[in-house]
């Protein structure tokens, strides 16, 4: 491995990782829509979140044996279910299915160990050491409709995001076109850009031979593109229906489950995130932004909170702040001056806008 890059290994593994564990959430979707599964029926989320975190936790571990992980899930559940064993499986066949990257990877060989690798990711994070915030199946209901969803991971040291890694087997490679090719591998390292490829190609190596991303910074904020989440409890859409009003956003919001959202603005899909908080008090979880705040700063954009603070990763395993914004750079601090005119400099006319 070249040693001009800093962080590459690290890259490669994530990238390696995030994909093997991208199809094998790919392989339970398929499946639980063809079977007819009903929507609340939670066991094909619970099967791929629990089989990608082990994926991604051993991979992690096999290469870099002293790191930590933030992980989303444990195995309490999964021995209260018994649903070990089903776990296994369906990573024993991508684990044959991916078989030339086993020297990198590792495998699995039994439940026991899927139970046992999932409970390592349950390290509270901090300002110090090498951490790697993972978010398994993040967009759960995106996950079950067979819609958006992505795999995130990022490599946090000494409380600063240095890799992210996002799969979104899902995600048209252009976001207009949405009858064209799907599912994308996104990669950025700091210092050194992020980059696009295709998920179900061999991954790219190095990853500076992907293609580059930028935001489009030329685009002014009359021209811009807004992403927010699907779900109305993830988000106070009120209040950023109010700021978009404000801001003179012309063009219909387009409403994406997950990380993808990060992902759209990293590769000039839109232009504005917006997620603001309908609880005063809600904190962020690591897992959910760490990935995607550093594609989106690598791109060219900004990342804050919603008060155009930036984001700490080394609080533990939440973010001590309010609201999620990523824009360009262009339209960043005039979204954060109208946040500010609407519920305050601090924050003070927040509650207005959010349950208590």
């Amino acid at each position: 491995m070249s040693d001009t890059i800093p962080y590459l290994r690290e890259a490669y593994i994530a990238q390696l990782a995030v994909r093997r564990a991208s199809l094998l959430t790919s392989k339970i979707s398929e499946e639980h829509l063809q079977k007819g599964i009903s929507k609340e029926d939670k066991s094909p989320v619970t099967i791929g979140d629990f089989g990608a975190q082990a994926i991604v936790i051993n991979s992690i571990l096999k290469n870099f044996p002293n790191d930590e992980v933030v992980g989303e899930e444990d195995s309490t559940l999964i021995k209260e279910k018994g649903i070990k064993d089903a776990i296994f499986q369906h990573i024993k066949a991508i684990q044959s299915k991916d078989q030339p990257f086993t020297e990198q990877l590792g495998h699995l060989t039994d439940g026991d160990e899927v139970c046992d690798i999932i409970d390592r990711g349950n390290s509270k994070g901090g300002r110090s050491g090498r951490i790697w915030a993972l978010d398994p199946i993040d967009g759960t209901k995106g996950f079950l409709r067979g819609d958006q969803y992505a795999v995130c991971l990022a490599l946090i040291v000494d409380g600063e995001v240095k890799v992210g890694v996002v799969g979104c087997p899902n995600l048209p490679h252009d976001l207009a076109k949405t009858s064209g090719p799907r599912g994308g591998l996104f990669t950025a390292v700091k210092g050194q850009g992020s980059y696009f490829q295709d998920l179900h190609k061999d991954v790219i190596y190095p990853f500076t031979k992907g293609e580059r991303l930028s935001v489009k910074n030329e685009f002014d904020v009359s021209q811009a593109r807004v992403v927010e989440g699907v779900e109305k409890g993830h988000s106070a859409h009120g209040l950023q229906g109010l700021i978009k009003q404000k801001l003179g956003i012309v063009q219909p919001s387009v409403n994406l489950d997950s990380q993808v959202k990060y992902c759209a603005v990293s590769k000039g899909d839109a232009e504005i995130y917006l997620r603001l908080p309908r609880v005063v008090d809600y904190q962020e979880k690591i897992w959910d932004h760490a990935a995607g705040y550093l594609l989106v700063n690598e791109s060219g954009g900004k990342v804050s909170d919603m008060y155009g603070n930036d984001l700490d990763f080394g609080y533990g395993r939440t973010l001590n702040s309010q609201g999620v914004i990523a824009a360009t750079s262009t339209t960043h601090a005039k979204i954060i001056k109208v946040i500010k005119s609407i519920v305050g400099e601090n924050g003070e006319k927040l509650e207005e806008f959010c349950k208590k």
